[in-house]
């Protein structure tokens, strides 16, 4: 990790590189992710945000020069323009990579978000989806010819088995397995039929989308891929919404982003989709995601670096959120 002075230092001589006119005026630190941590980096007339990595490049969960590919392919207005990338860290000493500044606030409050920026957050959505791929997988390398959610979910399960067994090893976690598994078995034939896929961002919770003057627009993209486009529905909010990173959706609103989504989506989408079939996968979407990301903040809880009070009351709103959609079968015997 680069501190602000050696930062200051590294873009003193490298400010061209970075897409600024001269030497910047302004360095400050926006915020740390698991994987890179984000400066906004500004002189008079241009603004772009450095992001420099927190953890060595071979453990990212995608390669920076994916993400920074993906970046190219997005249409005017959705996402950050991708400026320069350094993936050796010759350039400030450490891998980085230069995008945009893309303005705007987080807005988790239900109250915020009405259905003008539902639909134009679907609207935003059914921009990024025109493009239809035949296949689906990395956007480097997409070869699958079929979606599954038990597949998704298996394989999301798989590495935390793998590299974080006494998290899934919680008896709370355990107990909620087969209600899960079960839902998302039910909900298989859904996906069966998908056969036009589209770059997903991947991770479009509500703390991953700006909204300036009424418009969205998404950042941090290091989980895009081409997938199912019923996933990018699936993370922004809903029942079992995780605070301060999702936003509490009414069932109303849910539809209300389908059905403008579905509205605003290409010609070929519009003729293989319902409402009913987007709603369907959407909401297997977000009961994969709901367990899956009450993992990583358990083990956020187990290794201290949680924020005390909130951390707890995610996973135990994921928890009771769980039991309710999706119990266990053999409770309903």
């Amino acid at each position: 990790m680069i501190d602000e002075t050696a930062l200051r230092a590294a873009l003193d001589r490298e400010w061209a590189w970075c897409g600024l006119p001269r030497a910047p005026e302004w360095v400050s630190l926006l915020g740390e992710g698991e994987s890179y941590a984000a400066w906004h980096v500004a002189t008079r007339g241009a603004d772009v945000v450095v992001r420099v990595v927190r953890r060595p490049t071979e453990d990212l969960p995608r390669a920076m020069r994916d993400e920074f590919t993906v970046l190219q392919l997005l249409p005017d207005g959705v996402g950050p323009e991708p400026v320069a990338l350094d993936e050796s860290g010759d350039r400030l000493g450490i891998p980085a990579m230069v995008v945009g500044l893309v303005p705007g606030e987080v807005l988790t409050d239900t109250d915020d978000w009405d259905d003008e920026l539902l639909t134009r957050l679907a609207q935003a959505i059914a921009r990024l989806h025109d493009r239809a791929y035949p296949r689906c997988g990395p956007v480097g390398d997409p070869q699958r010819s079929t979606v599954s959610i038990v597949g998704a979910f298996e394989a999301g399960l798989g590495w935390w088995l793998e590299h974080q067994p006494q998290v899934v090893a919680d008896p709370e976690v355990l107990a909620l397995l087969p209600g899960v598994r079960a839902y998302l078995a039910e909900r298989e034939p859904w996906f069966e039929p998908v056969r036009r896929f589209a770059l997903v961002h991947g991770d479009l919770v509500a703390a991953n989308v700006l909204v300036e003057a009424g418009e969205p627009r998404l950042v941090d993209w290091e989980w895009a891929e081409i997938d199912d486009p019923a996933r990018d529905l699936g993370y922004l909010g809903g029942r079992l919404a995780s605070e301060g990173v999702q936003v509490r959706l009414g069932r109303d609103q849910v539809e209300q982003l389908v059905r403008a989504y579905l509205d605003a989506a290409p010609a070929d989408l519009r003729a293989t989709e319902t409402v009913e079939s987007l709603l369907a996968r959407r909401d297997a979407w977000e009961v994969c995601e709901s367990l899956l990301g009450s993992l990583h903040d358990r083990r956020l809880l187990a290794e201290g670096r949680h924020e005390p009070g909130l951390t707890e009351r995610r996973i135990a709103a994921a928890t009771s959120g769980l039991r309710e959609v999706a119990p266990d079968p053999a409770t309903l015997a």
